[in-house]
């Protein structure tokens, strides 16, 4: 089979089509969330939020309800109540997250042993991109396309809290409440990854792609175009590797945004090389020219 075909033949199917859609919402959304959740060292919540919103979750199996709204409310329930105990309560952030995140997962986990079939929400954690509905479809679209906007509109805001702090709030800025916007971003990420990568590879498809970016690029716009690119790569072709080779498609994605970083790391290596050779030449000790 060529290449071509092995990129369009599963396009043919129209859960295929779906699957495609979701995945590239949550390719492009979830690196550039991710992008300021590394450059902020907010990974720990990240992961924290993956666990918690089993407890929306598991409460919306219980009540008959969408699993993507009960996402949605324990996500913002996390976002909130973290920000409630770093911006109110004085606790460090580690310490806010690791409350808030804990309680949630530990009440998800309570939802879960209560629900008549608990194996039904394996989806949620491990992802399913070939079962999204057209409704599933456009709330991710719609989602996603929330999240870089606002990105794209507050792009200075956020750059003068996450580099300089003290002096944006000598500005007047009021960080905690940017904090809590970097927050509930996270958290609607998560949350439409829900149908796709699932909960628990939702973290390596926030941090992996970003932290790829970053080591090609300095300049914040130029890494949140390529953690934006990297993630629709591993998303898309993770989707067609587990298509052909019937494997589960949430930690094949997972697996490729992580080769992704390696990739960065070994081309940011071959890179430096070359711009050191290109500065200084063996034989004289003075400037030289690359032979590449």
């Amino acid at each position: 089979m060529s290449v071509a075909g092995w990129l369009t033949e599963p396009l043919a199917y129209p859960f295929m089509q779906r699957a495609c859609a979701a995945t590239l919402a949550v390719g492009v959304a979830a690196p550039v969330a991710g992008v300021w959740a590394t450059t902020r060292r907010l990974v720990y919540l990240t992961d924290a939020m993956s666990h918690a919103i089993l407890a929306g979750v598991a409460a919306a199996a219980l009540l008959g309800a969408s699993l993507l709204v009960g996402g949605l409310v324990a996500a913002m329930a996390m976002a909130l109540l973290v920000a409630v105990l770093v911006i109110h309560v004085r606790l460090s952030e580690d310490s806010a997250i690791g409350v808030a995140g804990q309680c949630l997962f530990a009440l998800g986990i309570i939802g879960v042993s209560q629900s008549a079939d608990p194996r039904a929400l394996t989806h949620v954690l491990f992802g399913n991109p070939l079962t999204v509905t057209t409704a599933d479809v456009i709330a991710e679209l719609v989602v996603a396309g929330l999240v870089v906007l606002a990105v794209a509109t507050s792009l200075p805001l956020l750059v003068a809290t996450t580099f300089d702090a003290a002096h944006a709030r000598t500005l007047g800025i009021r960080t905690g409440l940017v904090d809590t916007a970097v927050i509930v971003a996270l958290g609607l990420v998560v949350v439409i990854s829900l149908t796709t990568v699932g909960v628990l590879m939702a973290l390596t498809l926030c941090i992996a792609p970003a932290a790829a970016a970053r080591l090609l690029s300095l300049r914040i716009r130029r890494v949140l175009f390529l953690a934006a690119g990297l993630g629709v790569a591993a998303g898309l072709v993770g989707l067609m590797v587990s298509y052909h080779l019937g494997l589960p498609a949430g930690p094949t994605v997972g697996v490729l945004a992580a080769t992704e970083v390696a990739l960065a790391a070994l081309v940011r290596s071959v890179g430096t090389r070359i711009r050191h050779t290109g500065r200084v030449s063996p034989a004289n000790g003075r400037p030289g020219r690359s032979t590449l």
